[in-house]
């Protein structure tokens, strides 16, 4: 899911809505994905991004971090080189690190056009924005981040389990329109190593991650005024993708769904009913005045089992909210670890968005 929302807010701010003349693909049954190439950028659609979360630990401190890079098509169509330099493609970034031991959460966002000082390649990985950078490497991938002067980062990330496609016939429909859909892929446990530097101190750091990529020209529903999202990674090697989509009606949209993987990549899917998504845990930003339910317990049937399960998420800090971004939008992003009663069974990632500003009032 990850951050769509402001991906719409900055394409419709800078370039305005799309001419009925200009045709930008969208995902198609029966499109076979080929990789490597596909885990590059398609600039035929109009919204792109790759999505990065997890958490590494030195021998004696716990980070989380998020990584976005967003492609923002301009034009439908593919710009010679050095034609309307700059013109064709937006790329906007976010990176956000967390540290409980002091109760620090740093963040950053970066906007720029295509061609000076961000790009991505449409040959196979390789995404940058200023200094920061996703590449292929290796047979796995390296991520660059910073926050200012603050914190800085290099992670190794190699593939423990190869990526999924969710979504039925490979496409992840968001809502009844035809066009409202992504090509989703996923690398659901990813092993990362490296360094972490944060408060002037640097320290070798391991753990895990997760990565999305999402392929789409779709807008939200007009009904749709944000969504809940989490991805949780399991002790026991599963995990799961799951997302309420919350409308103005007050009512979760049918198009909500939840998903199981097993540890050999196989997925079982859930519709809203077959699993609940019970808010918890209200913050208050300081900053937005919005109130977050930072810790939702997601109720579900274990496919493995055929047992319910009851899982908590408890953020490692209550402030991770990425405030006053471009266009206005705020979003709560949040490293969380998962309960099972009074057991810890695993690590999440939260995202929240809608709760600081109407996204349906920016969309129109």
């Amino acid at each position: 899911m990850s951050l769509t929302i402001s991906c719409l807010v900055i394409f419709l701010t800078l370039s305005g809505l799309s001419s009925a003349e200009e045709k930008w693909n969208v995902p198609r049954v029966g499109h076979k994905l080929t990789f490597p190439r596909d885990h590059g950028s398609h600039p035929d659609f109009k919204i792109e991004w790759w999505y990065l979360t997890g958490h590494v630990f030195s021998d004696t401190e716990r980070f989380g971090f998020q990584a976005t890079f967003f492609r923002l098509g301009q034009k439908p169509v593919d710009v010679p080189e050095g034609e309307l330099f700059g013109e064709n493609q937006i790329y906007m970034a976010h990176i956000g690190i967390s540290h409980p031991d002091t109760n620090t959460f740093i963040h950053e966002e970066r906007l720029n056009r295509g061609g000076w000082d961000a790009d991505a390649s449409k040959e196979g990985l390789d995404v940058r924005n200023g200094n920061w950078r996703l590449v292929e490497k290796g047979g796995g991938m390296e991520l660059v981040g910073s926050v200012r002067s603050e914190a800085s980062y290099q992670l190794r990330l190699r593939p423990h389990k190869r990526h999924v496609i969710f979504g039925k016939e490979g496409i992840s429909r968001k809502g009844p329109e035809g066009t409202a859909a992504s090509y989703y892929i996923t690398f659901p446990r990813l092993i990362a190593e490296g360094e972490m530097t944060f408060g002037g101190k640097t320290w070798s750091v391991a753990g895990e991650a997760w990565m999305d990529h999402e392929i789409s020209s779709s807008q939200l529903d007009r009904n749709q005024i944000g969504w809940d999202w989490a991805c949780l990674q399991f002790y026991d090697g599963r995990e799961i993708m799951g997302y309420v989509l919350r409308t103005d009606t007050g009512e979760p949209s049918e198009y909500s769904k939840l998903v199981w993987i097993d540890p050999t990549g196989a997925l079982s899917h859930q519709k809203l009913g077959e699993y609940q998504w019970i808010h918890d845990g209200i913050w208050k930003s300081p900053q937005t005045g919005a109130e977050y339910p930072i810790s939702p317990r997601i109720e579900t049937v274990d496919p493995e089992s055929g047992d319910k399960r009851s899982f908590h998420l408890k953020p490692t800090m209550a402030a991770q909210e990425m405030a006053n971004g471009s266009g206005g939008v705020s979003y709560w992003e949040g490293a969380c670890d998962i309960w099972e009663g009074d057991e810890i069974v695993g690590r999440a990632f939260l995202e929240m968005t809608g709760y600081a500003d109407s996204i349906a009032d920016k969309l129109r």
